[in-house]
């Protein structure tokens, strides 16, 4: 092909490829525009193939490093930018973060102007391997705006309020140790941190008083060996089994608790007198409990169920009490946007 029209060509085409291309990234995506940039970018290959089989020559030069300049380096130029390129590739290609800056910026800006929001989908998942029974009970939590690593157990009991068994606990709860646990120095180490205000509906439920008079574990408990688990970073789904022998109908129950989530009610000194919320610093609102209900019915197949606020636990966990009234809760209500359980 004569090389003054391609040239002309890949110019024209260069050019109807940019402007397109920016209006795809800035703003909402329009077909006629998205069917302008693929055609383009097909007129773009064909003249590409054109321009290669005329300028055969040079472009073997230059990907050997031949050519005018006495430069040592020459003959790294393209394996680098090909190696560059191929390296940006697959860091789009396989979703590693630093790579996705520009595109994600790019998406929350067109989502702006349609008023959307961007909303990500990764979840955790947490097999309780240890766990055994004909029933698969799962738990699905998304996050809300104010989840910052919540304290959570998961449990069962009639229709009545007998406990039948718990079906997960976070392991700092289940051992009453924590990471974080004393100031070492300039650091923090591992230690025994009694904490009866995270869980107390759950707690007092289960009924076992440790050594020190306190509801929640202490020194090993051997039913909760199999249904301890790392306490989630992020959206998450908790698998756990249980043979369900008695007759039903049941309910399940989930209860989590977030450290200095305070606000105007629940303030650090809202209770001067109680030793347990102004002493450790680390209470804040109260726990939240969730509950749904399981018919029999429902065990003869997969059964999908919403999970609904049905109240909070005792602010300091004196007692096991649902309290009802959300009037004082804020934040708290915002940890998780859902929870759906699911049985088969």
């Amino acid at each position: 092909m004569n090389r003054s029209i391609l040239g002309n060509i890949l110019l024209a085409v260069v050019i109807v490829l940019s402007i397109s291309g920016l209006l795809l990234y800035f703003t909402p995506h329009q077909k006629s525009v998205a069917s302008i940039h693929t055609v383009f970018g097909l007129v773009f290959l064909c003249s590409m193939a054109f321009h290669i089989m005329n300028n055969k020559v040079p472009i073997k030069n230059y990907l050997k490093g031949k050519g005018k300049g006495k430069s040592k380096f020459r003959p790294f130029h393209a394996p680098l930018i090909f190696v560059v390129a191929i390296s940006l590739s697959f860091g789009i290609l396989y979703q590693v973060p630093a790579f996705n800056t520009l595109y994600d910026w790019g998406n929350e800006f067109r989502n702006q102007q349609l008023g959307k929001e961007e909303q990500t989908f990764d979840y955790e998942i947490i097999e309780l391997d240890q766990t055994v029974g004909k029933h698969q009970i799962s738990v699905e939590l998304k996050k809300g705006k104010t989840f910052r690593h919540p304290l959570i157990a998961i449990w069962i009991e009639d229709t009545v309020g007998n406990y039948i068994e718990t079906l997960y606990i976070s392991q700092s709860i289940s051992s009453s140790t924590f990471q974080i646990g004393k100031k070492v120095g300039d650091g923090y180490a591992p230690a025994t941190v009694r904490r009866p205000e995270a869980l107390p509906y759950w707690s007092h439920k289960r009924g076992i008083q440790a050594s020190d008079g306190l509801y929640i574990p202490l020194d090993g408990a051997p039913d909760l060996d199999g249904v301890t688990g790392a306490t989630p970073l992020n959206n998450f789904i908790i698998s756990s089994k249980t043979d369900l022998k008695q007759q039903g109908p049941f309910k399940v129950f989930v209860e989590f608790n977030q450290s200095f989530d305070w606000n105007e009610y629940y303030s650090k000194d809202r209770f001067p007198d109680d030793k347990i919320y102004s002493g450790s610093g680390a209470v804040g609102q109260p726990s939240m409990i969730f509950s749904t209900e399981i018919q029999p019915d429902d065990l003869h197949s997969k059964t999908y169920k919403i999970m609904n606020l049905i109240g909070h636990g005792h602010h300091s966990g004196q007692n096991g009490e649902l309290y009802t009234d959300l009037s004082n809760i804020t934040t708290a209500k915002e940890i998780a946007d859902r929870i759906i359980l699911s049985i088969e």
